[in-house]
């Protein structure tokens, strides 16, 4: 299911244009549904506010420009199924590692926690990429010094 089959009015926290590529308006509709709704749960859950990557010239959720992410990102418009990956980091003054925790307690089977990513001109304490991939376990894992270290959970 994409995003343009989601009731919208069910959506507490988050708008279709919070998925866009910046570039191309109404691009959310590649997203995968299931992304968008497992987010607005996190969002439900935990109480603090969810800013998705997708100003500033930041591609952080649909894609349509193949640069800036792996060859076969899940933040790509062409993926099988949709769009799954959200790149994103909470407004809130909970620790790292209680936002990891919260996140890697979602549905979401890839999960990449990132201590270097800027928004807005400034370093963020944590940032996340949540996707879907069909894996009983999440692949997670972070970027230190350019290299990419994985874990399973």
């Amino acid at each position: 299911m994409t995003a343009e089959e989601i009731n919208w009015d069910e959506i507490k926290y988050f708008s279709p244009r919070d998925f866009d590529d910046p570039n191309v308006p109404g691009s959310w509709r590649h997203m995968a549904a299931d992304s968008i709704l497992w987010l607005n749960d996190l969002r439900e859950r935990t109480g603090w506010p969810i800013i998705p990557h997708n100003q500033y010239g930041v591609r952080g959720c649909v894609c349509v420009d193949p640069s800036g992410h792996s060859m076969n990102s899940r933040h790509y418009i062409n993926y099988p199924g949709g769009c799954s990956a959200i790149d994103f980091h909470f407004a809130c003054d909970a620790s790292r590692r209680e936002q990891a925790k919260a996140v890697m307690e979602t549905r979401f089977t890839g999960i990449g926690v990132y201590y270097d990513w800027r928004w807005n001109g400034r370093l963020l304490p944590v940032g996340f990429h949540v996707d879907i991939r069909p894996r009983p376990l999440a692949q997670i894992w972070k970027r230190v010094r350019g290299e990419y270290l994985y874990y399973l959970r």
